[in-house]
């Protein structure tokens, strides 16, 4: 691991650098993702399979209605209204709930990559003390970001600049709104590359998630394996959240140094050095 660690902290990687390096991270953390995926990743995977199969539901009944016009415009209004609301609890649990897995996954890649001692349960309790503040930042984005969306570019705009802001918050040390910005500044210059990236761990999560499907396809279509399908693809998830989190510390590394990746027994045992 101490030639990978040189290799983030020293040069900037190019995306197939990136990966393999993911890769090796990802199954040498796969006992912590493992554990992720089941204490977190299983809840949310319930959560996630109730607010989908009740967007679906709204769907069909929607088309159904605009098919025979059965429908008065006030019940058509209050369909729309209750479809938008549960759009906007699956954006909620995506923005607010999921950073604890993908926060917990980032620092088990940092650690690992640094030959630190840890376990699933130091990495995911530590995520879980961030969550007030990815809660107070996930609300600015999650505004912005749907005020976005009523313009395409802005909104895929918005989605690469800030997609570091977790990591900023995770591995950064950032506690505030600033996370945002910090992420922009990261990607700023180099926008066209980190869209790419984006694109390339989309079609890999794809075809991961493509192989689950065909997989499950065997099964009985219902709610338990619709769970057991989400939760697995947290998995996939593990993948991107070790691959994103080597983008970040390559990033803030090369740009702005090592100040503000210091775990706080490092700035301790150098503070402890200074007043000796």
């Amino acid at each position: 691991m101490e030639e990978i660690k040189r290799l983030v902290y020293s040069r900037e990687l190019r995306w197939n650098e990136i990966m393999i390096i993911a890769m090796r991270l990802f199954l040498e953390n796969i006992k912590v993702i493992a554990a992720g995926t089941l204490v977190i990743g299983l809840p949310l995977s319930i959560l996630l399979t109730l607010i989908q199969g009740r967007v679906l539901s709204l769907m069909e009944l929607f088309q159904q209605s605009l098919e025979s016009i059965t429908l008065s415009p006030q019940e058509s209004v209050t369909l729309m209204q209750q479809m938008m609301t549960n759009n906007v609890l699956l954006m909620a649990v995506t923005v607010f709930l999921e950073p604890i897995f993908v926060i917990g996954v980032a620092k088990a890649a940092k650690w690992r990559m640094e030959g630190r001692r840890f376990s699933a349960s130091k990495a995911f309790v530590e995520a879980m003390t961030l969550e007030p503040i990815v809660v107070k930042v996930g609300i600015v984005y999650m505004i912005l970001f749907l005020l976005g969306t009523l313009l395409v570019i802005p909104a895929i705009y918005l989605g690469v600049v800030w997609c570091l802001y977790l990591y900023c918050i995770a591995l950064g040390g950032r506690r505030s709104v600033d996370a945002l910005g910090h992420s922009r500044v990261l990607v700023r210059s180099r926008w066209w590359r980190t869209f790419g990236f984006l694109i390339i761990l989309a079609a890999i999560s794809y075809c991961w998630n493509s192989v689950l499907s065909l997989i499950f396809m065997l099964f009985p279509d219902n709610f338990a394996v619709n769970c057991l399908y989400t939760c697995i693809t947290y998995l996939t998830q593990g993948f991107v959240a070790s691959a994103t989190a080597i983008l970040f510390l390559n990033r803030e590394s090369g740009l702005f140094g090592m100040s503000s990746l210091q775990e706080p027994e490092e700035v301790q045992e150098a503070e402890e050095e200074k007043t000796e």
